[in-house]
């Protein structure tokens, strides 16, 4: 099994930054280095954020995606 490349992210600078991110999270699916999982345990145990999970597949690591709400600006986190 290989590392997994991505990075955490604490926040997003724009709504931009994180709709970039979010075009570049949709084409490693497209490209099958990652598939979309069920959120099992919501961010900070609040379902009042929406949010996605992905499964890095080359090294089976999962992370959360929860987008930004003003004030919270976003995070990009493995579980």
């Amino acid at each position: 099994m290989k590392e997994c490349p991505w990075e955490k992210i604490d926040d997003f600078q724009s709504y931009t930054e994180f709709d970039e991110f979010v075009k570049w999270m949709n084409d490693q699916i497209i490209s099958g280095l990652a598939e979309e999982v069920p959120v099992k345990n919501p961010y900070s145990g609040s379902s009042l954020f929406q949010e996605k999970w992905f499964r890095h597949l080359n090294s089976n690591q999962i992370w959360r995606l929860v987008w930004p709400d003003a004030p919270f600006t976003g995070i990009f986190e493995r579980v």
